[in-house]
């Protein structure tokens, strides 16, 4: 596991890579794309996980903080999804100098499967495949549901927070900032944003509650795209501290994905 900075001085990111074992040729190589927020943070483990798994079978994996998250540099509200999308194309260039020669996957989980979407667009020769767990396409929705969540979190705080006080604030999503112009984004942002994905190859991943993913795999396919849909019938609450804390690192997400992921999975 090696950690490094990288992109321009102004905005440096901060990467981590997990090299495939020594021993063996490196069979591919996996960008994890975070979610925003709480959910990036309650996933942390579980793509720490994941990439030293795919390390030891012989496949590169990055992690990596998009710009004004985690230790990149910049504030909570400097990021948008023009600047996240952009650090995605970065990171895989970066991931692509450490395993050159090898097909590379973008796995992207809630918006990070979003920017992944968007990135594409972009470099649509970029990826070999796209893995896209959830992501966010009814950003209006996505809104309301950080402000559920935020209220609930302040709900639960012992009745330490006045009631007067719980209701969301606009620029603020359970303790991270979010600046107008990325509010104004992902209130523009619809299924039709991302009708238009450009890849090689596309995977997606489905809970009960996403009825409306399976027209993006419909729209993915019409469009050209070769798209495959899987369904996990394990319901994640992101934002729920029960959810992710204890076991968003549960064995049956962990092997699908670790099967998706695998350039040489049938």
């Amino acid at each position: 596991m090696t950690p490094f900075r990288f992109g321009p001085p102004h905005g440096q990111l901060y990467g981590i890579h997990h090299r495939a074992e020594s021993g063996r040729a490196p069979v591919g190589a996996v960008l994890l794309c975070n979610p925003f927020g709480q959910e990036a943070i309650r996933t942390h483990r579980m793509f720490r996980v994941l990439a030293e798994r795919l390390a030891r079978s012989g496949i590169h994996a990055m992690r990596f903080d998009y710009f004004g998250t985690g230790d990149a540099a910049g504030d909570d509200t400097d990021g948008d999804l023009d600047i996240w999308r952009d650090d995605v194309l970065r990171a895989h260039e970066e991931l692509r100098k450490r395993a050159p020669g090898v097909p590379i996957t973008w796995l992207g989980v809630r918006l990070g499967g979003t920017l992944a979407a968007l990135a594409a667009e972009h470099a649509p020769s970029a990826a070999d495949r796209l893995v896209l767990w959830e992501p966010i396409a009814h950003g209006c929705a996505y809104l309301d549901e950080l402000a559920g969540h935020h209220e609930q979190a302040l709900e639960k705080s012992y009745s330490l927070v006045p009631k007067r006080f719980r209701a969301a604030p606009a620029d603020e999503a359970i303790g991270f900032g979010m600046g107008a112009r990325l509010v104004a984004q992902l209130r523009a942002l619809n299924p039709a944003r991302l009708a238009g994905l450009k890849a090689r190859h596309a995977t997606l991943i489905t809970g009960a509650h996403t009825a409306d993913v399976s027209a993006y795999a419909e729209a993915y396919r019409h469009a050209g795209c070769p798209t495959e849909q899987h369904m996990f019938e394990h319901v994640f609450d992101w934002a729920s501290e029960e959810a992710i804390n204890t076991a968003l690192v549960p064995q049956e997400a962990l092997q699908l994905l670790q099967s998706l992921v695998n350039p040489v999975t049938p």
